[in-house]
């Protein structure tokens, strides 16, 4: 078999089928798989990434926008390119000809003594410059023969600089597949690192040629000692701006992409003797039951019987308008189903959720390429909030199969067996009857690869996906074609990061077939940041809303919370104790009345929250007053949260009377209805999501928002231009009465494009300078979500639940005997395990800001990675009787770290 195989001309006669690429690891019942076969299976994998996966057509789309000097490539170009591409995947192990690699690593006896003086048994950058070697080779045959004769559009002396230049690219690609993406052109001297490596190593073969003893061409290879010169002095074009920057950064990730899953996917299936299949919608997951499923539901037919113009429906005010605008959203998008990128806005609770839900299977009916849905959320409880939502249509007899997936830091995995086992559980089985073995490696592997038909996952985590550098981030990229990505609350993206995300998501849209679509109540026009819009001039983005005004305005939205700026009157900031008296005065007047006293407080600072609360607590006695900051744990919040809420049966709110104390945590992805909300100012889109805590359901009278002046907002909101003006101004104000943006948004986008234009770190060109020279590290430093000087501390304390009481440090040392048995554990298990123990973790973890020049926190007990354990946590902690548990008081760390004397 293995001398059938097409990989074996590159070795020499006696080596066909007997050099080894793995081996059973100590397992005397698993034969070592040939480099033949795992070359092959490799290639199996990747052609199926490339037929059903449409990664095919996003190469030959990013091929075809790809200019050089402005010039489209030629067909025969593109066509070598997309070789060039395929052979570095099919030969991204032939380095593992390297008898010191087969002899110490694989215990190849096949190769007794050769090589024996050979102590470097790596096989990567070998692999990379066999590849040159070979394509370097052909192409200067080529070039002498003119067999491929430079277009009109592309002349020779620009063709065959950007095909080595091309080639170089594919090869650093190989010499990174088991480590991570730096920079192809790192380094400071006149010859760069990666070129530094190759010539080093191609020097080291010309020294010691038994390490190419097996490959096929060694005579050639030790003969000609200028060919790679030729790559090195591509360079200088590759420095003058050759190519456009975002189609080969695409092509050069989804090379990578795809040779680190497909790699996963062959060792995967040597290891476990099995085919690894897609699991997205598809022939074996058709798409009809779930859409068929969701258009059964009461809420689709209730907009269907009305959109028929059935009688008697009996809806609601708030009903009618959402269903007005969920027809509106369908319609627009059944008008142009070709478009990559829309826009959906609308007001909070106009169920945008059920929208996009809707809009999502829309899109995979009328686009057959399509086969996936990623929904991307800035916070994890939207996350949930989603979950639950798609769990009711998911969660039925004839959708069993079909996976809804959290993928988050604090997630555990659960396997497939799982599910079958609570399912058996749940009809009456018992549940040791139903629990079979744990395929960790299948979990894992469906995990990093997102091999789920809808999956729910955090904008950290798509930017890892889009920007990472590191093998596993990579793995889901290529994976990311043909798929219907929603992104929620953009504008919680970093403002100076705007113009560049907008850039990149146009590019992802058009090479990977990705339809966005783009939704929040508060939306910012990305595309007035596009460098050119399109040849008519249009919009680059898509809106599925056309008359906005016609929902924001309406009075269910508009006039569901009465809003107060005469607070803002005063050029004073407001203390603590002018805002404690204003609250108790509304509270007076509220119960005067009979109106209910549901109380929010938001706050911009944590420090402020903390005061405010305190004092309430003291001065308030017959109300419960809460605390909500980004210092509670997932188990604190969701207690709290509940309490919040309503009882299902009757309707009627667990607490008629409650204050909130919190921080920007509750603006977007807390299900929370309050009367009341006083809010300290900062950013217009904040001050409308804040708005969408009040009033939530539409269903009360007499619910008012007030807007106070305490602490400075680009205190908090950093290098951020929606900063520049505020609820001061009278303008402002009118922009939030009236729920336009358009002006707001505007003003911001003026001043970042102005700002990218002005000499500097952050032009513009700089910026595409980094994505035109395939600098993966810089570019994924810039595009950084989060970028914090913070870590994370571990405090060990008791956490009652309703399962019993759960000490930290139990949970502290199950994570570190985790860590200890890394090596010892199956990869994949362990992997599995640490996701259970992270679950548990997450409520004793929290984060903390490093002051300037700190380099770690001064109180802790024990550290692993980047974890802080402090075993006297309880000391720092304050425990609440009626929610059983306990909050972190920041403060207090602080004062205790920083001693007296500050």
């Amino acid at each position: 078999m293995d001398h059938n195989s097409p990989f074996s001309i590159w070795l020499i006669e006696e080596a066909k089928g007997k050099l080894h690429a793995h081996t059973g690891d100590g397992d005397p019942d698993k034969i070592a798989e040939t480099l033949e076969q795992h070359s092959d299976l490799v290639l199996h994998y990747a052609e199926m990434l490339l037929r059903d996966n449409g990664v095919d057509k996003a190469i030959y789309r990013s091929l075809h926008t790809m200019r050089i000097d402005g010039e489209c490539l030629d067909v025969p170009t593109v066509e070598l390119i997309h070789k060039y591409f395929i052979q570095a995947i099919y030969l991204h192990d032939l380095g593992k000809v390297n008898p010191a690699f087969q002899r110490k690593k694989m215990k190849n006896t096949f190769v007794a003594n050769k090589g024996g003086g050979i102590s470097d048994t790596t096989h990567s950058l070998l692999s990379s410059v066999l590849y040159l070697h070979i394509y370097l080779q052909e192409l200067q045959q080529m070039e002498e023969e003119t067999e491929i004769r430079p277009s009109d559009q592309l002349p020779g002396e620009r063709m065959y600089p950007f095909l080595r230049h091309t080639l170089y690219a594919f090869a650093y690609v190989i010499s990174r597949h088991h480590t991570y993406l730096g920079s192809m052109d790192e380094g400071e001297l006149e010859l760069k690192v990666f070129e530094q490596e190759t010539r080093n190593k191609v020097r080291s073969i010309q020294l010691r040629s038994e390490i190419i003893y097996y490959y096929q061409n060694k005579t050639s290879f030790l003969q000609d000692t200028s060919l790679f010169d030729d790559i090195y002095l591509a360079r200088n074009l590759r420095y003058n701006d050759m190519h456009s920057p975002y189609p080969f950064y695409i092509l050069t990730k989804l090379l990578y992409s795809m040779m680190v899953a497909s790699d996963f996917r062959a060792t995967f299936h040597y290891k476990e003797q099995r085919f690894v299949e897609m699991n997205y919608f598809s022939e074996k997951l058709p798409l009809m039951p779930v859409l068929n499923a969701y258009q059964s539901g009461a809420i689709y037919q209730t907009i269907l019987r009305y959109k028929n113009g059935e009688t008697g429906l009996d809806l609601v005010p708030i009903n009618m308008v959402r269903t007005e605008l969920f027809l509106e959203t369908e319609k627009r998008l059944h008008e142009r189903p070709e478009e990559t990128m829309y826009y959906l806005e609308g007001p909070t609770g106009s169920g945008k959720t059920n929208m996009s839900i809707n809009l999502a299977l829309q899109l995979l009916d009328k686009n057959k390429n399509l086969n996936k849905i990623v929904y991307v959320f800035p916070f994890n409880a939207l996350i949930e909030q989603t979950k639950q939502t798609l769990d009711k249509l998911f969660n039925k007899e004839e959708l069993e199969g079909y996976r809804v997936e959290v993928i988050n830091s604090i997630t555990p995995m659960v396997t497939e067996q799982e599910i079958r086992a609570q399912g058996s559980f749940n009809k009456g089985s018992s549940l040791e009857e139903s629990e079979p073995a744990h395929d960790y490696s299948a979990v894992l592997l469906q995990r990093q690869l997102l091999q789920y038909p809808v999956t729910l996952t955090s904008h950290v985590n798509l930017f890892n996906y889009l920007f990472g550098t590191g093998r596993e981030s990579n793995l889901a990229f290529a994976h990311l074609c043909n798929s219907v990505i929603i992104l929620d609350e953009i504008q919680s993206y970093r403002n100076r990061l705007w113009k560049e995300i907008i850039h990149f998501l146009r590019s992802f849209a058009d090479t990977m077939n990705i339809k966005f679509i783009i939704m929040s109540a508060t939306l910012p026009r990305l595309d007035l940041l596009m460098e050119k819009t399109n040849e008519e001039n249009e919009v680059e983005t898509y809106p599925l809303v056309l008359n906005r005004d016609k929902y924001f305005s309406n009075p269910v939205f508009r006039e569901r919370v009465h809003l107060h700026f005469e607070w803002l009157k005063s050029k004073e900031k407001t203390d603590i104790s002018i805002l404690g008296s204003r609250l108790m005065t509304i509270i007076d007047k509220r119960r005067l009345h009979g109106y209910g006293n549901r109380i929010l407080v938001e706050f911009i600072s944590k420090k402020s929250a903390r005061e405010f609360y305190n004092k309430m607590k003291k001065e308030i006695t017959d109300i419960p007053i809460f605390e909500l900051t980004g210092d509670d744990s997932p188990y604190y919040r969701k207690v709290r949260i509940d309490q919040l809420g309503k009882d299902v049966n009757t309707g009627q709110f667990y607490l008629q009377e409650v204050i909130v104390v919190a921080t920007q945590v509750i603006e977007a992805g807390v299900d929370i209805d309050m009367d009341i909300g006083m809010k300290d100012i900062s950013l217009l889109d904040s001050e409308e999501q804040f708005l969408g805590r009040i009033n939530r359901s539409c269903n009360r009278s007499h619910c008012h928002a007030y807007f106070f002046d305490m602490d400075k907002a680009s205190g908090v909101y950093r290098n951020d231009w929606r900063t520049e003006h505020d609820l001061h101004h009278e303008d402002y104000q009118r922009m939030l009465v009236n729920k336009d943006f358009s002006q707001f948004y505007g003003l911001s986008m003026q001043r970042i494009n102005e700002s990218r234009q002005l000499k500097g770190k952050d032009h513009w060109y700089l910026f595409e300078r980094k994505v035109q020279l395939v600098d993966y590290k810089q570019v994924q430093n810039h595009m950084e979500l989060i970028p914090d000087r913070s870590v994370t501390l571990f405090l060990n304390y008791p956490l009652e639940t309703d399962e019993g009481t759960m000490e930290g440090k139990d949970v502290w040392d199950a994570y570190v005997q985790l860590m200890q048995s890394k090596k010892a554990m199956d990869h994949a298990e362990w992997r599995i395990r640490l996701s259970v123990v992270r679950q548990q973790m997450s409520y004793y973890t929290f984060t903390y800001q490093l002051d300037h020049g700190q380099t770690a926190p001064a109180i802790y007990s024990e550290m692993k990675g980047s974890l802080y354990y402090v075993e006297n946590g309880t000391e720092f902690m304050e425990y609440e009787p009626d929610t059983r548990a306990w909050k972190f008081n920041r403060s207090k760390y602080n004062e205790t770290e920083r001693g007296p004397l500050l």
